[in-house]
C-alpha cells in the first residue's frame, strides 16, 4: 500500500531520519547494512567485494539497501520512537504482509467504515 502522507507528522521526514541515524543505517531486524541517504550507489558498494555473487545481485536490485522507519502499529500518527523501527526494505515487505488483515482493517475504520464483529 502507498503511503498516505496525510496521516504522517509533518516532521516525518526529520523523525524518520534521525531513527535512520542512530541505527547507523542498518536494519534492526537483519542487521543489514544500507545506502545513507547523502552517499552515491557507486560509494555504497566502494567497500564490497566485488567477486561476491552478492554483490552483482545487489547492483541489480539496490532497492533492497534502501533503510525505511516502519510504524510497529501501523498508526502512522503515532511516531513514538517505541513504535518505531528501521528496516530494511525486504524486512519491512515481510512485516507488512504478516500484518496485512490489520493494516486493511485499519485502513477502513479511517476511511469511515465500522467493523460489524467485535473480537472478544
Amino acid at each position: 500500500m502507498p503511503m498516505n502522507r496525510k496521516l504522517y507528522p509533518t516532521d516525518w521526514e526529520e523523525i524518520a531520519l534521525e531513527i535512520k541515524k542512530s541505527n547507523n543505517w542498518k536494519c534492526e531486524n537483519c542487521g543489514k547494512q544500507c545506502k545513507r541517504r547523502d552517499e552515491s550507489w557507486g560509494e555504497f558498494f566502494s567497500t564490497w567485494n566485488m567477486q561476491s555473487t552478492y554483490f552483482a545481485d545487489a547492483i541489480e536490485h539496490t532497492q533492497r539497501f534502501t533503510l525505511h522507519v516502519a510504524h510497529l502499529d501501523h498508526h502512522p500518527e503515532n511516531s513514538d520512537r517505541s513504535n518505531l523501527k528501521a528496516l530494511c526494505a525486504p524486512c519491512h515487505l515481510r512485516y507488512d504482509v504478516g500484518q496485512m488483515a490489520t493494516k486493511k482493517r485499519l485502513k477502513k475504520e479511517r476511511e469511515g467504515q465500522i467493523p460489524l464483529f467485535e473480537h472478544f
